[in-house]
């Protein structure tokens, strides 16, 4: 399993904002030890660089009451798996993506209004427009052929190319390092197009698109991208490694960071 922010900061899922920032404090500090060593013997510090705004992204999204909620919510859902159906999705997460805040002013508004919020307002010409008579299915005429029942719904099957060993597509990375280019690389090693990862992986074509060119102003939050590099090495096998599957989303990050701030 990845490394969360709890785990990234050392600390109970139940600890106060103190403890939090107190173990920030303290992972910082031996984060910059170890960064000042590695300059100093003059080795790659992106790893550590990664680390640092990690550690400071963790600990701004668990002081904030709200964003804590979120992401505690997230959280549980990525260990009991996400709901395949979007309605039943949003059943389960949408309380945590909106303002606690702006929930309570809507059950204010409710309270004092009979207005049946949410729904639409249709126009007024339309309801003089009499109903059209309802018709009977097919199913129903005499004589008539049964229809069909509709297949059901199947997730998309990605359909990967693998001519290559998973020991050459692995080599990619030492060959590109974590960048988009290595990405790129390693998407089509694997003869796929952005469309079919779009469909497989759930992140947005454009998306994909821009962290292959590192077009860092296109994409949302440091968290999103996070939570899509991992969902694509793991989706196209990238790295059988585990560490060296988060060493490398930290060292992508690391340049998400520095470019973008």
């Amino acid at each position: 399993m990845s490394t969360g922010f709890y785990e990234l900061l050392g600390v109970p899922s139940e600890v106060d904002a103190a403890g939090i920032r107190a173990a920030y404090q303290e992972q910082v500090a031996l984060t910059m030890r170890r960064l000042r060593a590695a300059e100093a013997r003059q080795q790659d510090t992106a790893t550590l660089e990664a680390r640092r705004a990690s550690l400071a992204e963790a600990a701004a999204v668990l002081s904030d009451p709200i964003r804590r909620h979120r992401y505690d919510r997230f959280r549980e859902l990525a260990i009991t798996g996400f709901p395949a159906d979007l309605d039943e999705l949003w059943r389960v997460a949408g309380p945590s993506l909106v303002d606690p805040a702006a929930v309570a002013a809507l059950d204010v508004v409710r309270t004092l209004t009979s207005l049946r919020l949410g729904d639409s307002f249709a126009l007024v010409e339309a309801a003089s427009e009499p109903e059209p008579e309802p018709t009977a299915p097919m199913s129903q005429v005499v004589g008539a052929p049964e229809e069909p029942a509709a297949p059901p719904r199947r997730a998309p099957v990605l359909v990967m190319d693998r001519s290559s060993s998973s020991a050459d597509v692995a080599r990619l990375l030492d060959v590109y390092g974590p960048t988009g280019a290595w990405l790129r690389a390693a998407r089509e090693s694997r003869k796929l197009d952005l469309d079919a990862v779009s469909a497989s992986t759930k992140v947005a074509r454009r998306f994909l698109e821009s962290m292959e060119q590192e077009a860092w102003n296109l994409l949302p939050a440091a968290t999103f991208v996070r939570g899509y590099l991992r969902v694509i090495i793991r989706t196209l096998e990238l790295c059988p490694d585990a560490d060296e599957a988060e060493e490398a989303v930290q060292g992508y990050m690391a340049r998400f960071h520095r470019d973008r701030g």
